[in-house]
């Protein structure tokens, strides 16, 4: 749970984040691959940052060059797309605190009560090992093949095929190209390094203060009599 509200709370953060967002798109997408000017970088990732996050209501960003022309940067299907995104990200952002919360819950109930100790610090270990093993894998497949496992993942979250943009014609696309989405799984992936290693800690530390089976300290041995009744 601890993991998955990490993951949970770094899909959030980025999310939100305007600045990140138009600094890794400027690196990635620079504006000869783009069209889009130096300059409005950052406004478009503030604004798609708060749109995400609900503090924009409407996903639409224009600029000026100059005079009485105004462009505007995205058309209706992108616009619609990233609502789809909206929704990912609030429920990234309800799920953050349910597991945030239920993990809470378990290491309070381990710290309090000294019997819960040994399962916790066995399911932390296992719940780690099985966590690990599962994002191993997806590793593994993103290096081998990212546009693969990119695209198994938007089929598994959208119901449409909104996410199928095309270079040539939509800004979104060539603003957010492959090395994009790598360069934040793996911000994603630093988070989630962290809180496993606070998870294997926790675990050491809940087995070094379990306390001996059966309750209670052992009484010290006493020492044989030694009086002098044993002497001749």
């Amino acid at each position: 749970m601890l993991l998955l509200f990490t993951l949970a709370a770094a899909v959030c953060g980025i999310a939100g984040n305007g600045g990140l967002l138009a600094r890794e798109m400027l690196r990635f997408a620079p504006p000869d691959r783009t069209g889009l000017p130096q300059e409005e970088y950052d406004g478009v990732g503030q604004m798609i940052a708060g749109y995400l996050t609900g503090r924009e209501e409407e996903f639409r960003y224009e600029f000026s060059l100059g005079g009485d022309a105004v462009y505007t940067c995205f058309q209706p299907h992108e616009a619609a797309h990233m609502r789809d995104c909206r929704g990912l990200i609030r429920l990234a952002g309800s799920l953050r605190w349910v597991f945030g919360g239920a993990a809470l819950i378990f290491l309070g109930a381990a710290v309090l009560v000294p019997g819960l100790r040994r399962p916790m610090a066995k399911g932390m270990t296992a719940g780690l090992a099985v966590f690990g093993a599962m994002a191993a894998g997806l590793t593994v497949w993103g290096l081998a093949d990212f546009d693969g496992l990119f695209t198994a993942f938007h089929r598994l979250a959208f119901t449409n095929d909104g996410w199928l943009l095309d270079p040539r014609t939509d800004l979104l696309i060539r603003l957010m190209p492959t090395d994009f989405f790598i360069a934040l799984a793996e911000r994603c992936l630093l988070w989630l390094a962290g809180a496993a290693a606070v998870i294997w800690i926790g675990s050491y530390e809940l087995r070094r203060n379990i306390p001996p089976e059966g309750g209670g300290t052992e009484e010290p041995r006493k020492r044989p009599d030694s009086g002098a009744g044993d002497q001749l």
